[in-house]
């Protein structure tokens, strides 16, 4: 095994790392789970699959998560926008880093037209490639217009 020809000195100070390592994910997770405790939040896979929501987004869109995980983001829109050329151009732009902020109507379970105020932010790898689109949804109110 190549850790046995290691110095106590490197397995050390790789340990060192290790530990540091762990002590920022568990920072970053806590992160997220403060995010998650105020503002809706959904992962998309570049191509539009939903890989996974909070109960905010949830609760404000009225479906199960059985009903989303795994979708295409087009069953949260209009079937005639979901064929324009706009919504296109959304996912051309967000698979090409482009965050997208605004407000956009979107469709509950029940069939109504809501209104969210969100946050599209393509997550991109080192390579410039889209690896996910990360939704903030901060405001999925009864009272939004249109709904």
């Amino acid at each position: 095994m190549a850790f046995m020809r290691k110095t106590k000195q490197e397995l050390e100070a790789a340990l060192e790392k290790l530990e540091a390592a762990e002590a920022r994910i568990q920072e970053l997770e806590a992160n997220v789970r403060a995010i998650e405790r105020v503002a809706g939040v959904m992962v998309l896979s570049p191509d539009g699959l939903i890989e996974s929501v909070n109960d905010i987004v949830l609760d404000g869109l009225g479906y199960q998560r059985y009903d989303l995980i795994g979708q295409h983001h087009r069953v949260l829109c209009d079937e005639e926008y979901t064929r324009s050329e706009d919504y296109i151009r959304f996912w051309r732009e967000l698979v090409t880093g482009h965050t997208r902020q605004g407000r956009f109507e979107r469709v509950h379970a029940n069939g109504h037209r809501i209104w969210l105020e969100a946050c599209y932010s393509p997550v991109m790898s080192d390579k410039g490639l889209s690896r996910r689109v990360i939704t903030l949804v901060s405001d999925i109110s009864e009272g939004s217009p249109g709904s």
